[in-house]
C-alpha cells in the first residue's frame, strides 16, 4: 500500500515537472544558431502529410485529429505517440532521453520513467476503459521486463556522433530527427550515411570538418 502511495505521489510530481520542463526546453531548443537564409541547408523537414498528425488547435484534454490511414515508420510493441507526449503535452526530449545531454549515445527511457506518469493516468476512453497501450506498458513494468523497441536510426559503424556536444551547442533534436512532436509513429527523416549533409551543417555553423572529429 505504501509503495503505491509513494509511486502515485511521485507520478504527480514527475508529470508536473515534465510539463514545466517542457515549456523551458521548447523555448531553449528554438534558440540555436540558424543557418543563413541563402544556403541550401534546411534545418527542419516538412511537418505535414502521410505519417504526421496536425496539432493545430489541439489542447490538453481536447479532441485529437484523425490519424492518417497509413503511418510511416516501423510498428512498435507499444504504440507510443510522440505527437501526444512531445506535441500536445510538451514533454521535452531530454526528459525521456536524458543521456543525450551528457553522453555520446541516447538512452531509451526505462519503464519506471514511463510509469512515473502512467501509474496515475490510464487515459481511459469515454466508456471508462483504460488505454490498451498503457495497459501493455503496465504489464511490462509488472513483469520487470524491458520493452523490445524497434530501432529507428542507426549511425554507420565508421562514424561517431557525440550527442552531448550537439545538445550543448543548442542544436534542436528536430534538426536531425525531424518534427518528432508531429509524429504519431516515429520514422527516420535523414539518411545518416549522407556525410555531405553533416559537413554542410558544419560548414554553415563554422564547426570543424577535420576527418578525425567523426571518424576514429
Amino acid at each position: 500500500m505504501k509503495r503505491s502511495s509513494y509511486m502515485i505521489a511521485g507520478g504527480v510530481l514527475l508529470c508536473s515537472a515534465a510539463a514545466l520542463a517542457g515549456v523551458s526546453l521548447v523555448k531553449g531548443q528554438g534558440a540555436e544558431r540558424r543557418a543563413p537564409a541563402d544556403t541550401t541547408f534546411s534545418a527542419l523537414p516538412r511537418s505535414s502529410g502521410v505519417g504526421f498528425s496536425s496539432l493545430d488547435g489541439v489542447r490538453p484534454g481536447g479532441d485529437w485529429p484523425r490519424l492518417p490511414g497509413r503511418l510511416k515508420g516501423p510498428a512498435q510493441p507499444i504504440f507510443y505517440r510522440h505527437d501526444v507526449h512531445a506535441g500536445q503535452y510538451r514533454i521535452p526530449c531530454l526528459y525521456c532521453h536524458n543521456n543525450a545531454a551528457n553522453s555520446w549515445t541516447v538512452n531509451l527511457p526505462s519503464e519506471s520513467t514511463c510509469m512515473g506518469c502512467h501509474i496515475v493516468t490510464s487515459a481511459p476512453d469515454t466508456a471508462g476503459n483504460p488505454n490498451a497501450e498503457i495497459a501493455k506498458l503496465r504489464d511490462f513494468y509488472a513483469k520487470s521486463a524491458s520493452i523490445p523497441w524497434v530501432r529507428i536510426n542507426k549511425l554507420p559503424e565508421y562514424a561517431h556522433f557525440p550527442h552531448m556536444r550537439h545538445v550543448a551547442a543548442g542544436l534542436a533534436c528536430q534538426t536531425c530527427h525531424g518534427n518528432i512532436q508531429q509524429m504519431p509513429r516515429v520514422f527516420p527523416v535523414r539518411d545518416l550515411s549522407d556525410m555531405g549533409w553533416c559537413t554542410s551543417c558544419h560548414m554553415q555553423r563554422g564547426v570543424t570538418r577535420d576527418c578525425t572529429a567523426c571518424h576514429f
